[in-house]
């Protein structure tokens, strides 16, 4: 192809990718006969906004090899890498530029959010600190630091940042949506509602908005907001009804002292508190140690923390097998805490031969139905009234039914258990049982 061909093609690929058209770009591309370095990486770009992140790889790739000084190209592998679930693999990418260039904003950017998606959440907010000292400030460095705050478990410190945010542009429906749970956990439901119509209100704002605000009417009963929605904003999104699904499962055992959360540590904490009986407390998926550092502030006694470090076992949804990987790095937890590192059906049997008693408190952040299986197949006779469980991924994903919550319709089926759901998250999709 002669060069002039080639430029305008790119120019005119790099103008339908900046109008978010990215499947055109694709088509556009594609009918080359030989790709240029900067049409690898326009390419790359086209399937990254696509979220066909394979061929994104390996355009950027290809881009990145041809020119390793371009930081754009680099940027944009790195994003890949991070949405694909390799954060870990962008981190590295990254960490190389902003330790040369701690004013790149795009860098910083792009990094915090690899930190957040690997649950290096104080390692983002220090970035964002640090690019701020760089004077770079962004709305992007903002919304990180925002999300990793309440992982962490600071809703009132997420909310001021929220609407720091929010300040900068009101019309920011992720915003609005993500400042919800932070003001419902610190500030009231009503004011977290309110945020939530202002999101959905938003142009271009997501469905699942709506879906939201369905699922907090059916919780108070409030069915008729409820059939409004779904028979007006709804109507024509059937796929973000997941969540009322999973919600109206709740309903035929919600117990009287039943509470609504925004924040996982928060939901946590109460549950710990809730296990009054002496008795083991175990968390089943430790990754970074996030929950595990709430669980054992909580429940002054041993804990003990169970994962491979090697991700998920399978995969799940769009999440492919290896994903939350840590590298086989273990945390940093508190004095009580012990991990068993390796696969559950490896370390449970073994753990619990050398451990009498029941089941206080447990933590299934497993995700996936065969681990959740292998985790209340094996405490099966350590469950007693009075035990509490909580799943971190129970409902709200499209494929719910199919993993945490079936392992535990099947287990309480099979041993004719009695249950009661006392609380839930619906942003982090955490339910908490109570055995009875």
């Amino acid at each position: 192809m002669e060069p002039a061909v080639a430029s305008d093609c790119e120019d005119m690929a790099g103008g339908m990718i900046a109008a978010k058209r990215y499947r055109a770009a694709r088509r556009l591309l594609m009918g080359q006969e030989v790709l240029t370095r900067n049409g690898h990486a326009l390419l790359g770009r086209a399937y990254l906004g696509m979220k066909d992140y394979e061929p994104a790889l390996h355009h950027l790739g290809v881009a990145a090899e041809m020119d390793p000084d371009d930081l754009e190209t680099l940027i944009h592998l790195a994003r890949a890498c991070t949405a694909s679930g390799r954060p870990h693999t962008a981190i590295r990418m990254l960490e190389r530029v902003t330790a040369t260039r701690p004013d790149h904003a795009e860098a910083c950017e792009a990094l915090a959010g690899a930190y957040r998606r690997d649950a290096r959440y104080a390692d983002a907010i220090q970035l964002v600190k640090a690019a701020e000292a760089a004077e770079v400030r962004t709305g992007q460095l903002l919304y990180e630091e925002a999300m990793c705050l309440h992982a962490l478990g600071e809703a009132a410190g997420a909310l001021v940042v929220w609407d720091k945010l929010l300040d900068l542009d009101g019309g920011l429906a992720a915003g609005w949506f993500q400042s919800h749970a932070a003001a419902l956990q610190v500030v009231s439901l009503d004011e977290a509602l309110r945020r939530l119509r202002r999101a959905a209100e938003c142009h271009g704002a997501n469905g699942k908005y709506w879906a939201f605000l369905a699922a907090y009417a059916i919780f108070v009963g409030d069915e008729e907001e409820a059939a409004a929605i779904a028979a007006g904003p709804l109507a024509a999104r059937p796929h973000h009804s997941a969540l009322i699904d999973g919600v109206r499962a709740l309903l035929p055992h919600l117990s009287a002292d039943f509470r609504l959360f925004g924040c996982s540590g928060h939901l946590l904490r109460h549950a710990v508190a809730a296990a009054g009986q002496a008795g083991l407390v175990l968390e089943f998926g430790v990754r970074r140690g996030t929950s595990t550092t709430h669980i054992a502030e909580a429940a002054g006694q041993p804990v003990h923390g169970f994962d491979s470090f090697e991700g998920l076992p399978e995969g799940w949804g769009s999440q492919p097998q290896g994903s939350f990987t840590t590298e086989l790095e273990l945390p940093p937890v508190p004095a009580n805490v012990t991990l068993h590192a390796g696969w559950f059906e490896d370390t449970l049997a073994p753990f619990l031969a050398g451990h009498p008693g029941p089941v206080r408190f447990v933590n299934i952040d497993c995700d996936i139905y065969s681990s959740a299986r292998t985790v209340l197949t094996g405490l099966a006779d350590r469950l007693r009234p009075g035990s509490i469980l909580v799943f971190d991924e129970y409902i709200g994903n499209q494929t719910w039914h199919e993993h945490e919550y079936k392992a535990f319709q099947e287990f309480v089926a099979e041993h004719g258990t009695r249950y009661e759901y006392f609380a839930a998250c619906p942003f982090t999709r955490q339910v908490a049982v109570r055995i009875l």
